[in-house]
């Protein structure tokens, strides 16, 4: 059986803080369907995912 590479992935979730909902990071998911954290500065531990409606993550897939 051979193993799937990761080779591209998509946003599917902002990661915003808890408490302020302050925009933090996004999470990806890949081609293997691994999902993966990506934090714009250092990782926060209380958090928590926003789905992206469709609109938003073809719009952000573009930039």
């Amino acid at each position: 059986m051979a193993k799937t590479k990761k080779t591209h992935g998509e946003v599917v979730g902002k990661i915003m803080t808890r408490e302020a909902r302050e925009h933090v990071g996004y999470l990806y998911e890949w081609n293997t369907g691994e999902r993966q954290h990506a934090w714009f500065n250092e990782p926060v531990t209380d958090f928590v995912f926003e789905e992206l409606e469709t609109f938003d993550a073809r719009r952000l897939e573009k930039v």
